[in-house]
């Protein structure tokens, strides 16, 4: 999948084409409000050592960046309700995580391996099955750049060249433009 490199002042419907970010698709495109948060990959392994020490260093380290982006209306409902049931589904393994200590402490440890697996399968299953390679997920925010991967080649093309004026980028040219 390949990323978008964003400026956070230009996520508008000014500054963008009208393609969708996760389609590729012209036809039926619509700007619609975003917010994105990022921290680094490597904090959630602070919970190893102590959850509120992960949770401020989250609280610390997180970026986040809100604007428009251009979505057809079936990408942005699919993207909406991907966030979403990973959302829950996260909510749910927590609860679920619970739940199973209790039953293996009961009188049916059977159930709580049961409920076990449905905890850990259900953000996996709602990884692979509406995210992973299908909507948009925040590589990194930094010095004022969103990079997004977008499952649309068609896509990232079209930003790059919109964004950079049909220039295309090179390496030099990618580090002279990073802000910093």
């Amino acid at each position: 999948m390949p990323d978008i490199s964003i400026p956070e002042k230009e996520l508008n419907s000014f500054d963008l084409p009208r393609v969708c970010v996760i389609s590729g698709e012209r036809e039926g495109v619509v700007f619609k409000p975003v917010k994105f948060a990022w921290y680094p990959r490597w904090v959630p392994i602070l919970v190893l050592v102590n959850l509120l020490v992960a949770a401020i260093v989250a609280l610390i380290l997180t970026k986040r960046a809100k604007g428009e982006l251009p979505f057809t209306e079936k990408a942005y409902r699919r993207w909406r309700l991907g966030t979403a049931l990973f959302v829950v589904s996260a909510v749910f393994l927590v609860l679920a995580l619970f739940v199973s200590l209790f039953q293996f402490a009961s009188e049916h440890p059977g159930r709580g391996g049961l409920v076990l697996l449905l905890a850990i399968g259900a953000p996996i299953g709602t990884w692979f099955g509406l995210v992973r390679n299908k909507n948009l997920v925040v590589q990194r925010i930094e010095n004022g750049v969103l990079v997004l991967r977008t499952p649309s080649a068609a896509a990232a093309q079209a930003f790059e060249q919109h964004l950079q004026g049909g220039r295309s980028r090179t390496p030099a040219t990618e580090d002279r433009l990073r802000p910093g």
